[in-house]
């Protein structure tokens, strides 16, 4: 293995410093469970290394009418924030499936954004949740829905100098809820087959008032079901009205056979997953 330079910053203004002289040339470290692995496979190899951890990037709480993240917020903190189980219940349940119990204790959610997989947990669920992502570095602060961050597997908007420092999304409020669900060769310690996560709030009569659904491992990237949302906005929320809508949301997507599942098990997959999420986060459906 080739000698790699390691930095570790104690402000985030020397942190973004790094990143602008040696932009394309120095990969940012936060829990290292999949940086780490790819080295000692020799997979990826960069010439530099900046270690985010002494920049106070992990914490979850409530500030002007926002959930703030701080990208280096672990998926254990995650899973036991009460704030995100009872305001963003479905990011909680997502962290909380996430690989072992070991790896959750490392594993950050900025290092499971920036991964750009298409079946990672917690993007799912934050795609639902309407997540904005802040991209910092050394000309300022520039602001990125989630659902436009990725442009393929691996590969996002992020630029040479450019770290993800906080995530923000609205936190669910009366008549509302979020819920996600996977299905993988186990519940955890497994990558997803497919998953799914939605966000639905109800109006004082029972009818869609709005509707968020995320599907992942389905398309080269995570994705919002925007055609699937529109067949169930302004409807009665019933269980006719769901599997409508998760009909749809099987037609949306884009999947490929591959060694976890095939693109006919998917679609399956996708009109349960779907049905199951809008149920459970519209109230209809027992919380997992």
């Amino acid at each position: 293995m080739k000698d790699v330079q390691y930095f570790a910053p104690g402000t985030l203004r020397e942190a973004l410093k790094l990143l602008g002289q040696h932009g394309a040339r120095i990969r940012v470290l936060a829990g290292g469970t999949d940086l780490v692995r790819d080295m000692n496979l020799e997979l990826k190899l960069p010439d530099n290394i900046l270690w985010i951890g002494k920049l106070g990037l992990e914490y979850v709480r409530l500030e002007k009418g926002l959930i703030r993240i701080g990208a280096a917020t672990r998926m254990q903190t995650a899973g036991d924030s009460r704030l995100l189980q009872t305001k963003a219940s479905a990011l909680a349940q997502a962290a909380g499936k996430l690989a072992a119990p070991p790896v959750r204790s490392l594993a950050t959610l900025g290092g499971n954004i920036c991964n750009a997989s298409p079946a990672a947990d917690t993007v799912c669920a934050m795609l639902a949740l309407g997540a904005e992502l802040v991209l910092s570095s050394q000309a300022g602060k520039r602001i990125v829905p989630l659902e436009k961050f990725f442009t393929g597997p691996g590969k996002t908007v992020l630029k040479a100098g450019e770290m993800l420092t906080e995530i923000r999304l609205r936190p669910t409020g009366n008549k509302e809820g979020s819920a996600y669900a996977k299905v993988g060769r186990r519940q955890a310690l497994t990558l997803a087959v497919l998953n799914a996560a939605a966000r639905v709030r109800l109006d004082g009569k029972g009818n869609c008032a709005e509707v968020n659904i995320a599907i992942g491992a389905a398309a080269p990237k995570p994705l919002r079901a925007h055609k699937a949302e529109a067949a169930l906005r302004g409807k009665p929320v019933t269980p006719e009205t769901i599997a409508a809508a998760a009909e749809v949301a099987a037609s949306e997507i884009k999947p490929i056979d591959d060694v976890h599942g095939t693109a006919w098990y998917r679609r399956q997959l996708t009109r349960v997953l779907v049905a199951r999420v809008l149920a459970r986060a519209a109230g209809l459906g027992e919380e997992e």
